[in-house]
């Protein structure tokens, strides 16, 4: 048995404290950028200590029962495992966000004549430019508290992945080899982006048991700023705040078989992984699609418990195969037809693999679209407008309701009383005429080519439809303002691959080689689109990138739509001298 041990240190230090530096510069300096009445713990960004403590064990192990009359081996088989624990430290984005935001900097607009008075320079240089309006600029004024501002928790760290594995590998044949494996790890103090001051007075007046215990609405006496009326902490205004609160966990069955240089001439390698995985956050970033369709979660006071599902990491089944054929005849390229038959190799991969999962969502059917319970009064809105307008849009992450799981993932419904004020224009179309509550087709609305006013919705059932949508009158009926359908839930098209490459290798003098190759990138013109439209909003609808769970709208290779996934085929000359 090979036994190994070890122990790493990683330090990353805390970048963060550049611009801790730099504000307490500005705001100390002859010229502050912010009002210098305020203290700095207002207007320089905090320190914010280096984690030292990441140690990281490593364990891991091999052994080969050899042949005698305890273990039977006759040294063929191979076992191996391990243990170890790793750590990431944070990338350039989250700092690149603090940097171009308050306390960092100030952002003045000007507007009508001021702005009209300053046209553009004919020499628009930096230093051009801030010479022109250095005398617009308001510092010394403000509170940063007022401008939204990107932030990270104060003990900002690298995030902590334990990773274990076990498997056993066999050798088949003197030329191959047969292993499986279990493989599992738990990913801690990921990064998340949250809410760092929610706004919670809608929700704890209309949704209470839905507040966290001690969690109160900021009264506008105690509030530091106007924006922190309403807010979890009178201290503070609309902040987008980066944590370490993510977490995750991967489960993972690996069968891989190799073969090399059969018949001296051939090798062969498939593996399979069939796998899970599951978290509360995929990524600090929104990809709008397929993976991580949100960053924030639906919920402005929970982004742990609710949001975890499965992760927009998860292919559950994953299967490739690769083949390299070195053709064997006329190898020694001797006269005139060995130079022309000899030389040529062929190799190819195919791969198949199951779709990206992605969460469906709503960017413009949100908490006003239906009046009511969700009007323009502060007290009367469960969501947090001010925080999605500066960091997400419309509602921010929030997801529908369901309707029937089994229903065709695209069909999606909307009460009329909500569809009534997104579609209506007067109050008297005919959808307006139906009862509030009546479940109507949200595809058949979008679809009409019929004018709005003259269109009659056709009333639809529950089970018709696998999503309704999460607006002021769905609200009440489900008695939450957040949709139950979770993260995910939906996977984008499978993909399905086969790619392969020939290869002719002539040799022209000792020292000289010409090598020519033919790539054949998605040889069988399979389709395989590039993301998914997540958004119901878009249901029943089909043109470019538009057409909610519809993956042929994203540049997949079906009429009318261009294709990014059609056969390409690319040649190549190289000389070896």
């Amino acid at each position: 048995m090979t036994l190994n041990l070890g122990l790493t240190w990683s330090y990353y230090g805390q970048p963060a404290n550049l611009f801790h530096d730099s504000t307490v510069k500005t705001a100390t300096g002859p010229d502050p950028l912010w009002n210098p009445a305020l203290p700095l713990s207002v207007t320089a960004f905090p320190s914010i200590p280096a984690p030292w403590k990441t140690f990281g064990p490593n364990i891991g192990f091999a052994w080969s029962p050899s042949a005698n009359r305890f273990t039977g081996g006759d040294g063929k088989t191979v076992i191996r495992g391990g243990y170890r624990i790793a750590y990431d430290p944070p990338f350039y984005n989250i700092y690149l966000n603090i940097s171009s935001a308050s306390p960092q900097v100030l952002l003045n607009t000007l507007t009508g004549t001021t702005a009209a008075s300053l046209p553009l320079l004919s020499a628009p240089t930096g230093d051009n430019v801030r010479q022109q309006l250095a005398p617009f600029l308001q510092t010394g004024i403000f509170d940063p508290r007022t401008f939204n501002e990107p932030s990270i928790t104060p003990n900002f760290s690298p995030d902590r992945v334990q990773h274990w594995y076990i498997g056993m590998q066999r050798e088949v044949t003197r030329a191959g080899a047969i292993e499986v494996r279990y493989i599992g790890n738990v990913g801690q103090n990921l990064f998340q982006s949250i809410n760092g001051n929610p706004y919670i007075a809608g929700l704890a007046n209309l949704y209470p048991n839905l507040v966290p215990a001690g969690m109160t609405p900021c009264p506008a006496a105690q509030a530091a700023v106007p924006l922190a009326v309403g807010r979890a902490n009178c201290d503070l205004g609309i902040v987008r705040e980066r944590t370490n609160s993510g977490y995750s966990n991967y489960n993972g069955l690996q069968i891989e078989a190799r073969f090399n240089q059969l018949w001296n001439q051939l090798t062969l390698k498939s593996a399979y992984t069939f796998s899970k995985t599951l978290d509360n956050s995929t990524e600090i970033f929104a990809t709008g699609g397929g993976g991580n369709t949100n960053a924030f979660a639906q919920s402005q006071v929970n982004n742990k418990g609710a949001e975890y599902a499965i992760s927009g990491l998860n292919i559950p089944n994953n299967w490739y195969l690769t083949v390299m054929e070195q053709l064997p005849f006329h190898r020694s390229q001797q006269g005139f037809i060995g130079h022309v038959l000899g030389g040529w190799s062929v190799s190819a991969i195919y791969s198949l693999s199951s779709g990206q999962p992605y969460t469906p969502s709503q960017a413009f059917l949100n908490c006003g679209s239906g009046g009511g319970a969700c009007a323009a009064a502060s007290n009367a809105n469960p969501f947090d407008p001010a925080f999605n307008a500066a960091f997400v849009g419309s509602d921010g992450a929030l997801r529908p309701f369901w309707g029937n799981p089994g229903a065709p993932a695209q069909q999606v419904g909307m009460y009329a009383g909500d569809a009534c004020n997104y579609f209506g224009i007067t109050g008297t179309e005919p959808i307006c005429q139906l009862p509030a509550t009546s479940l109507v087709s949200l595809n058949g609305l979008n679809a009409t080519s019929l004018p709005i006013g003259s269109y009659n919705p056709a009333v639809v059932s529950k089970s018709s439809v696998r999503f309704i949508a999460n607006t002021s009158i769905a609200e009440q009926v489900f008695g939450t303002p957040f949709g139950n359908v979770g993260r995910n839930v939906l996977s984008d098209f499978h993909t399905n691959v086969v790619n392969i490459a020939i290869f002719k290798s002539t040799n022209i003098t000792e020292k000289l080689k010409v090598q020519f190759h033919a790539d054949f990138i998605n040889a069988f013109n399979h389709p395989n689109y590039q993301s998914i439209d997540p958004f119901i909003d878009d249901a029943g609808l089909f043109s470019e990138f538009t057409g909610f769970a519809n993956p042929y709208v994203q540049n997949g290779g079906n009429a009318p739509l261009p294709s990014a996934g059609n056969r390409s085929i690319r040649f190549g000359l190289k000389a070896f001298f």
